[in-house]
């Protein structure tokens, strides 16, 4: 290997012959090399003096790994997979896989592999797996083919959590309509001890339950004895199972004031409502965010909510963190300190879920018995229009509730 500087010009001859020149080459950096020059280093070099480069070959290596392992999870897995030319599908839907997404089936893939799990846990079983699959069951039913390729990439780029039913997990501020503070103060306490009881403490949220002590709430385990007297409210899984029941609307939207919003309870406009386009940054729908939008000017209460990708109306390419959809429903009221957290860190949201995934099921079962695939399509309710792919996704999502449904009665 041969070093040449120049004024401020160094060129490097490595040893299969390849020149590489640099010019504005200061002392640290001609140090540097000199250094790995010593050490036979030359990929350091590279690096060094054409980082673009190698910046391009990093993304060359990538799309090369990613293509042979598509080919491999096609020929391994062709229940699963199949492509046409260089576009992934999913084994019975007839819409191509967005390349994030199919990137990222990629990656689960490899982790699969890696963990060493082949022969012990089929690739399918997996709960990685079965959140990208069931997230493109409902997208590929979602009528408008935009939403279908921009949301996955939203989601990845603001770092959203999908869980093991296909949902995804957002954000956004309401305003209370509870006159009683008692009232608002347990229907926090309740949502957001259930979203932690399961998410965090990977517990049943059964074997809680909720007292009352000097007009605070408690959570306390079934079993666990007190020397005070307390107030029993009730089983957590029960109080929380029970607030989409109440008589009484929790929250409201900002904007028109007319909007029910209350934990468990789906809330949804006619898709036909909202604004679709993915070139309209604030217009019609119902809006959630990422944790980086700044929603404080939107309500009083921080809550969380889940979305079914079918029900996404559009992402919006000029709105940072911010997208429409028709419907969402609250998960669980946000403390201050959560607002930007819990939707991130150490949380299992695997099975959070499982009493409204059934809801979004048995809706879907309900739409194709009662129409045609075509009608479902052409009055721009359904992505699909054919009933082979319509009853397969379908078949798929009824097979996923069975499962989550068999986990969660044995925790």
């Amino acid at each position: 290997m041969k070093i040449l500087k120049i004024d401020g010009t160094i060129t490097v001859i490595l040893n299969n012959g390849e020149v590489i020149t640099r010019t504005n080459c200061s002392e640290e950096l001609f140090s540097e090399v000199l250094s790995c020059a010593r050490n036979e280093d030359e990929a350091k070099i590279r690096q060094l003096l054409v980082p673009e480069l190698c910046a391009e070959e990093r993304k060359f290596v990538a799309k090369k790994h990613a293509i042979e392992t598509i080919e491999e999870m096609v020929n391994k897995l062709p229940h699963i997979f199949e492509k046409r030319g260089n576009a992934l599908y999913r084994t019975g839907i007839n819409l191509s896989i967005p390349e994030g997404l199919a990137l990222e089936f990629v990656t689960t893939y490899d982790a699969f592999l890696t963990a060493g799990t082949d022969g012990f846990l089929d690739f399918e079983e997996t709960s990685p797996f079965q959140a990208l699959d069931n997230f493109w069951m409902w997208c590929a039913l979602n009528p408008n083919p935009e939403s279908r390729e921009d949301l996955f990439r939203f989601l990845s780029k603001h770092n959203m959590k999908i869980t093991n039913q296909g949902m995804f997990l957002a954000y956004r501020r309401v305003v209370s309509t509870n006159n009683s503070n008692r009232d608002k103060d347990l229907i926090s306490f309740i949502s957001n001890k259930y979203v932690q009881v399961k998410t965090k403490w990977k517990k049943n949220p059964s074997h809680y339950e909720v007292h009352e002590l000097n007009n605070n709430f408690e959570l306390r385990h079934v079993d666990a004895n007190s020397d005070v007297e307390i107030t029993y409210i009730g089983n957590l899984q029960d109080l929380y199972l029970e607030l989409p029941n109440m008589t009484q609307s929790q929250f409201t939207d900002a904007h028109t004031h007319t909007m029910d919003y209350r934990i468990g309870m789906e809330a949804r406009i006619p898709r036909y409502e909202g604004n679709q386009s993915n070139q309209v940054t604030c217009s019609k729908g119902l809006h959630v965010a990422s944790k980086e939008y700044n929603y404080s000017g939107f309500g009083d209460t921080a809550i969380m909510v889940a979305v079914n990708p079918m029900d996404v109306l559009a992402v919006p390419h000029g709105e940072d963190g911010k997208l429409r959809t028709c419907a969402f429903t609250p998960v669980a009221v946000l403390e201050m300190n959560e607002e930007n957290q819990i939707l991130e860190g150490d949380i299992d949201v695997a099975d959070l879920l499982f009493a409204h995934y059934d809801e979004q099921v048995d809706n879907l079962r309900d739409m194709v018995e009662n129409n045609t695939a075509y009608e479902l399509h052409v009055n721009h309710i359904l992505g699909v229009n054919s009933a082979s792919e319509l009853h397969s996704i379908l078949n798929n999502l009824e097979y996923m509730q069975d499962v989550i449904n068999n986990r969660t009665t044995h925790i």
